[in-house]
């Protein structure tokens, strides 16, 4: 079902600035607020309530008390739902 995602960075090797550096610039994971904008969400209320139920459509991965969604799995959890129209 999910993918495993291989930790290359862990978050006591990053100091507290470098690590948000790393969120802000590279932009390859998103905070769930930030997910929740993205997708059209109020707040990421419904992000976590998915999470604690374990019926979270998009894989995430967790720091320490932090929740944060890979956007590459994102796209591709995104595509492989999509539905196509159909004509009447």
């Amino acid at each position: 079902m999910l993918e495993t995602l291989k930790v290359k960075i862990r978050r006591n090797e990053l100091n507290d600035d470098e690590f948000l550096k790393l969120i802000e610039d590279k932009c390859k994971i998103l905070s769930s607020k930030q997910l929740a904008v993205m997708i059209g969400l109020k707040s990421d209320a419904a992000l976590r309530k998915q999470r604690s139920k374990d019926r979270s459509l998009f894989p995430y991965c967790k720091v320490g008390r932090r929740v944060f969604y890979p956007v590459d799995l994102i796209v591709k959890t995104l595509n492989k739902n999509k539905v196509d129209a159909q004509l009447r």
